[in-house]
């Protein structure tokens, strides 16, 4: 699905005042506290998000460790001394639940959901035809942050609060009840969601390292077997980044197949529940590789 990169784009301004509409009550809102946890907050399952189970939390250190583990394999050693893999027994001891705080929670909720809709490469289009673009990953974040702290009157937020949206926590509850509600708003607004699944590019740095070198005359401290070691570096730089970028497709190609196979992500399911159809970009095309 190629991207929307000739659309005009909303000025902040106008982001701005298109955030006062989509929540008017604030992203802690008592309406969308009702929506989403219409018995109570500490009756929601959503509350999981922050605080979670002995289970989730043991499970979460296990796949961290065995991460961990896997790394340091990849990169050739293991450390001398492997710190033991977590045990529930061990996480139960140590946490301490915090207090329940239902609107910081939900605001918090409900701003890493926004930047899964309207970050991570994905487009919002208003009925115009322009973007709601909130910038890049750091700059969604910022523009969340800096909204919420405004909302709450204080400086509490910086872009890493809502930086990746809900990563660290998506699997600690189901939200597309929140990603619908969302939807549900931008609906209302008139504008579209457009989905873009996934993919890592390789950006090869060095022919910007190279034009950034002092201009010299070509015969200026010409070395013949220099020159002939440099053009061998280059060659065998050339095939490395080929390589790598062969191995990138190949990685996306399989993950679209997979996905293609799969229920779709939260995302993609609450956008098909509120506007009947799923977003342009979903099913990923399986690309020519």
């Amino acid at each position: 699905m190629p991207r929307l990169i000739d659309r005009e784009r909303l000025s902040d301004e106008e982001c701005d005042a298109e955030f006062a509409c989509l929540f008017p009550q604030g992203m802690g809102g008592a309406d969308l506290m009702l929506e989403l946890a219409p018995t109570g907050w500490d009756a929601s399952p959503l509350r999981l998000c922050f605080h979670p189970t002995p289970e989730q939390r043991f499970d979460e250190a296990l796949r961290m460790h065995r991460r961990l583990a896997e790394l340091s394999e990849s990169w050739g050693h293991q450390p001398p001394d492997q710190t033991p893999p977590p045990t529930i027994e061990k996480i139960t001891r140590d946490y301490v639940d915090p207090p329940l705080e239902p609107e910081r929670e939900l605001a918090e909720l409900a701003g890493r959901c926004v930047w899964d809709v309207f970050s991570d490469n994905h487009e919002v289009v208003t009925p115009d035809g322009r973007l709601l673009d909130l910038g890049s990953f750091r700059a969604s974040g910022g523009f969340i942050a800096d909204w919420l702290n405004r909302e709450q009157g204080g400086s509490k937020y910086s872009y890493m609060d809502f930086y990746m949206g809900t990563i660290w926590i998506g699997g600690r509850a189901d939200l597309t009840p929140v990603y619908e509600a969302i939807f549900r708003r931008l609906k209302a607004r008139g504008h579209e969601w457009v989905y873009h699944f996934p993919r890592l590019a390789l950006v090869d740095m060095r022919p910007l390292l190279e034009s950034l070198k002092p201009d010299k005359p070509d015969w200026e401290d010409y070395d013949p077997s220099k020159a002939l070691e440099q053009q061998r570096e280059s060659e065998e730089h050339e095939q490395q980044v080929a390589e790598m970028r062969a191995s990138l497709d190949e990685s996306y190609r399989e993950a679209v197949d997979k996905a293609r196979a799969s229920p779709p992500p939260e995302t993609v399911a609450a956008y098909r529940n509120v506007y009947d159809v799923f977003p342009c970009g979903w099913p990923p095309e399986l690309p020519n590789l």
